[in-house]
C-alpha cells in the first residue's frame, strides 16, 4: 500500500490477533517440552555423523528449514525427503546419524520402509508430532508431541 493510504484498523486487530495467539501457542510448547526434549538434545549433540531431518508435505518444507538451519550453524544435516526415501535417498543414512521424523499423523504409508531401515545401523529417531500412539511414535528414541493447538487465522 502506498504511505498516504494507511491499512485498515481491522486488518492491524486482525495482524495483532494472530501474533498474540502465535506467542500463546509458544509459551504453551515451551511448558510442555520436558524429559523428551533434553533427550532429542542430548542425542543431536551426541551425534557423530549427520542429522537427517525428513517429512512430507507441510512437514517436509518445515523439515528442509530445519535442516538448513542446522547446517548454517555448524551441525552437518541433510533433508531427506519420504517420498523419495525408498528410490535411492535412504542410501545417504548411516551408522553415527541422528535422524528427526516430522509427520502430523505418525502414520503414513512412507514412514514404515524408512523406520525399518534406521533400525539396522542404530540410527535414534526424534519424532516430531501431535500424538503419542503412533507406529512412529513406537519406533522413536525421543518423541517430542506438541501440544494440540488450532491453527491460527482463517
Amino acid at each position: 500500500m502506498a504511505a498516504d493510504n494507511p491499512m485498515p484498523v481491522g486488518v492491524l486487530e486482525f495482524g495483532r490477533a494472530i501474533l498474540h495467539d502465535e506467542a500463546r501457542a509458544l509459551a504453551a510448547l515451551a511448558e510442555d517440552h520436558r524429559e523428551p526434549f533434553e533427550q532429542a538434545v542430548r542425542l543431536i549433540m551426541a551425534c557423530q555423523g549427520k542429522l537427517i531431518v525428513s517429512g512430507l508435505g507441510k512437514s517436509g518444507h518445515v523439515g528442509r528449514k530445519i535442516a538448513a538451519t542446522f547446517a548454517s550453524t555448524g551441525t552437518t544435516a541433510a533433508f531427506l525427503h519420504l517420498a523419495e526415501a525408498m528410490h535411492g535417498d535412504l542410501g545417504m543414512a548411516s551408522r553415527g546419524d541422528v535422524a528427526i521424523l516430522i509427520s502430523q499423523s505418525g502414520e503414513t504409508a512412507e514412514l514404515e520402509p524408512v523406520i525399518d531401515h534406521f533400525e539396522h545401523p542404530r540410527i535414534p529417531i526424534i519424532y516430531n508430532t501431535c500424538d503419542f500412539g503412533t507406529m512412529l511414535a513406537e519406533a522413536a528414541t525421543a518423541a517430542l508431541v506438541l501440544p494440540h493447538w488450532p491453527e491460527v487465522g482463517p
